[in-house]
């Protein structure tokens, strides 16, 4: 609906494309605009709490594993919360908020820079799941495996294909993000390599202790 609500382009680059095409359709004080704005906003406010769970829960786990600072690893002696891994995302996402139109890049703002970061990241994720299918049917092919990919090899192949072709078109149209993309890809591996003794130094499976 948002493509087809007049000029594409003018949509394109706001954090809100479906309520402003919403008002493009039905004009500005329609029920129906009114009514979408607070189904939004109900659903944002639950999607929160599912967000903050998710990522406070992940910055934890990765520093118990000793991917991240031991630091945000600490749960709260009363609550038993990661409180710590709480605060830094939410610093985190706070900063990114007020900074949306202050830093921009490639024609784009730093929430859609970030929102098309990610979607090279799931490319990236689904080309080396793949390779890594095929990998494994040639070094280890009597390993157990609980699921099987249907149709193989055709099927992995086809997606493998298709991952590579979106990844391209994406770096063609988003060339400059996609550099940004690379330097934070080698940036992260460096500090994999730095932290390496941080890793074999944690517990292979804490328990929640404190």
């Amino acid at each position: 609906m948002p493509a087809r609500a007049g000029d594409w382009t003018k949509l394109s680059n706001i954090n809100d494309p479906l309520p402003q095409a919403m008002k493009f359709i039905v004009g500005e004080h329609s029920g129906w605009m009114h009514m979408l704005v607070w189904l939004g906003l109900f659903g944002l406010v639950a999607s929160f709490h599912g967000i903050i769970l998710g990522y406070s829960r992940q910055i934890f786990a990765l520093a118990r594993a000793g991917y991240l600072p031991e630091w945000l690893s600490k749960v709260h002696p009363r609550f038993k919360t990661p409180h710590r891994a709480i605060l830094a995302g939410g610093v985190v996402g706070i900063a990114a908020i007020y900074s949306d139109e202050l830093i921009q890049f490639g024609g784009q703002t730093l929430t859609a820079n970030i929102v098309t970061m990610s979607v090279f990241g799931a490319i990236v994720m689904y080309i080396i799941s793949m390779l890594s299918l095929f990998k494994l049917r040639r070094s280890d092919p009597d390993m157990e495996r609980p699921f099987r990919a249907p149709l193989f090899p055709f099927f992995p192949a086809f997606a493998l294909v298709a991952a590579v072709i979106c990844l391209a078109t994406m770096v063609y149209f988003n060339f400059l993000v996609a550099i940004v993309f690379a330097i934070f890809l080698a940036l992260g591996y460096v500090y994999f390599l730095l932290t390496r003794h941080q890793r074999e130094a944690a517990p292979s499976d804490a328990l929640l202790e404190e």
